[in-house]
């Protein structure tokens, strides 16, 4: 959790696209929140444009009209952080370039990948993306719309946002273009999934800084018979939830979900957020720099997290843990 005083750093993919947009208005939302805290924020929003093909398009979805609407969206943007008091936020825009016409990338050749070991590509789009966000923002959080409708097309055949949900080395908040986006001032309810990992109280730890004294966070543990394993897990997540600090907690809550005979631990939490009409559903995964060291392919996301990005019907944040390099994991094994 980010203490106070710090800097925070905030990414948003956009493409000229509403859904993208409304991408903008949700980190916009949550970064309101975090101006309580003291610190920085930095918000960059980030296009990736294709000269060849750039100005084909139509005007509204050119590169440096996209980047121009948006610079002047900041000033509303600094206007609402400010209205509780002068704070400090720092927004930029950039505009990252690739070749749409060049071939594949292999994931092991950018700088960021710490591993040779992976055979898998990336589309030069997704390249250039995520090597505009790993040299020159470093994000804590990042923000993209999508417009998918599940399913299995991930990897060489998947969308952008499959891509960077996988690839990118930090909390990753994706905005469906069906479901609204709550309004700064209005309630907001946050399904947390719950287990025994280091991953799910890291997530549960994350949405109570980034949500605001009136909404709900309600974590799920999801089990096929309850037992002292779920009991164990709801009173660490409980003394998690106790211990946070500050005034502006918001009101939250663990409970047991049951799990029926043909269900996956995904499918009952995306039915649950949709029965409990959840704006947001939670769920902490690995990243790829502490899991390139134990396996051979270094885009990682669980299966778990990858569904629930995938089908459920609000929006997703997909927690992961700090990016560290190969020479602090070894010592953390020691």
């Amino acid at each position: 959790m980010p203490a106070t005083g710090s800097d925070r750093k905030w990414l948003v993919f956009v493409d000229g696209s509403a859904v993208s947009g409304k991408a903008f208005d949700a980190a916009c939302s949550f970064i309101n929140i975090q101006h309580s805290m003291g610190g920085t924020d930095d918000l960059t929003v980030m296009h990736a444009m294709d000269k060849n093909t750039d100005e084909q398009k139509p005007f509204h979805l050119r590169g440096a009209r996209i980047m121009s609407s948006y610079e002047n969206n900041f000033i509303k943007a600094k206007r609402l952080y400010d209205i509780h008091g002068k704070g400090h936020l720092k927004a930029r825009v950039a505009t990252v370039n690739f070749d749409g016409s060049a071939p594949p990338v292999p994931v092991s050749q950018l700088e960021w990948a710490h591993t040779e070991s992976t055979t898998e590509t990336a589309p030069p789009i997704i390249a250039s993306l995520i090597d505009g966000a790993n040299k020159q923002v470093h994000p804590e959080y990042a923000v993209m719309g999508s417009f998918g409708s599940g399913g299995k097309k991930v990897g060489a055949n998947g969308s952008v946002t499959d891509y960077m949900l996988r690839l990118l080395n930090c909390t990753v908040v994706v905005v469906k273009h069906w479901r609204p986006v709550p309004k700064p001032e209005d309630p907001s309810t946050f399904i947390v999934a719950i287990d025994d990992s280091p991953a799910a109280m890291q997530a549960l730890e994350k949405i109570l800084t980034l949500a605001k004294k009136t909404d709900k966070v309600q974590g799920l543990v999801v089990s096929r018979h309850k037992g002292p394993k779920d009991d164990a897990i709801i009173a660490e997540a409980n003394k998690l939830i106790s211990a946070h600090p500050g005034n502006d907690t918001p009101h939250s809550n663990v409970e047991w979900k049951q799990k029926g005979e043909s269900q996956t631990a995904a499918e009952v939490l995306c039915d649950a957020a949709e029965d409990m009409e959840a704006d947001y559903l939670v769920i902490g995964s690995v990243n790829t720099a502490r899991g390139a060291k134990n396996r051979s392919n270094i885009c990682i996301l669980g299966s778990t997290a990858l569904y629930v990005a995938h089908h459920s019907k609000c929006h997703t944040i997909v927690v992961k843990p700090p990016a560290v390099d190969d020479e602090d994991a070894d010592k953390s094994q020691h």
